[in-house]
């Protein structure tokens, strides 16, 4: 039987082209389907800003120039409870009050939060005589730091009253992944103690808030559509003057519709309730993530501070499309 011949269909150095060919090129994508949710674009990433009272966070080194003699160092236990804390929460931005300074706050990050990205670390000097500064964690990078802690406070019909902010209103501006600023406010009001003849210190609370009022209004002068939050310790109750005063300028509580029972921020009895807060500007809060407003509970928060820490998660991504 006489077998048939049948030439190659390519030649030797064509086949070993081809072969070539085959490693070299890309394969093309796969399509993309609806029901293929992977190879989708992945969904912007929300900031989550939140503020944190991290009762009389105070180093072990004694400062001649701070009246901080009645209270000792925060011990190693409280530090480790209070960075299970803030890891928890995972925040972009963690504006914090009652640090004693800069240094402590970042041997803080570095012996406990160095794998979170906190890069940014900011703790300046403020009117507190007794260690209790405000400070600020920050994934975002920090554009600029600005104090207000000279200004001076007064109140209509107290005209021979003056006051200063009793720690600082602290004002951090940041950069977002829109490249826009997030301009941040760190505040601590007066505590409740009576101050000479003012009863709970009510009206030296009251004109750091209406002066931080006249602040965040400027600041949304220059420009209506700013991201601003206002975060931090009030020391006031909802529904109270100072609280009312700063949502005077145009804020939102954004945990305002929350059940009272699940938003209680100062933990120890008496004086148990809701005097910490995350207020946002008209444009950021429009870009609040619906769900994300939370304060954080626990049974160990009490071994951390005497305070909970309150959070809200904001779309910070995609420019100018989400503007009204």
């Amino acid at each position: 039987m006489t077998r048939t011949h049948r030439p190659p269909l390519l030649s030797p150095h064509l086949a070993l082209l081809f072969l070539l060919l085959q490693f070299l090129l890309p394969s093309p994508a796969p399509a993309a389907t609806a029901q293929d949710p992977a190879r989708t674009s992945p969904a912007p990433r929300a900031t989550t800003l939140a503020t944190y009272n991290a009762k009389w966070m105070l180093d072990a080194f004694d400062d001649p120039y701070t009246a901080d003699e009645e209270f000792e160092p925060k011990p190693k236990e409280a530090l480790a409870a209070l960075a299970r804390v803030v890891r928890s929460l995972d925040a972009d931005v963690v504006a914090l009050q009652e640090v004693e300074n800069e240094g402590l706050l970042r041997s803080f990050v570095a012996e406990h939060l160095s794998d979170s990205g906190y890069r940014f670390v900011v703790a300046p000097p403020t009117n507190s005589g007794r260690g209790q500064n405000v400070g600020l964690l920050s994934r975002l990078p920090v554009r600029s730091v600005t104090s207000h802690r000279f200004r001076p406070l007064r109140l209509d019909g107290e005209p021979g009253r003056e006051w200063r902010f009793a720690r600082d209103l602290l004002r951090v501006e940041l950069e977002t992944p829109a490249g826009r600023p997030l301009v941040v406010f760190v505040a601590h009001l007066k505590s409740q103690r009576s101050d000479g003849g003012d009863e709970r210190s009510e009206r030296w609370r009251l004109a750091e808030a209406r002066e931080a009022r006249r602040v965040v209004e400027a600041e949304l002068a220059r420009d209506p559509r700013a991201w601003v939050a206002v975060l931090g310790d009030l020391n006031d109750r909802p529904g109270s003057a100072p609280v009312e005063a700063l949502l005077g300028a145009g804020l939102s509580d954004v945990h305002a519709a929350l059940p009272p029972d699940t938003r209680v921020t100062y933990l120890e009895e008496p004086y148990r309730g809701t005097i910490d807060y995350v207020l946002a500007s008209p444009a950021l809060a429009r870009r609040l993530v619906p769900g994300t407003a939370r304060t954080l509970d626990g049974d160990g928060l009490l071994a951390a501070s005497d305070h909970a820490p309150v959070a809200a998660a904001f779309s910070l991504e995609g420019g100018e499309g989400k503007e009204r």
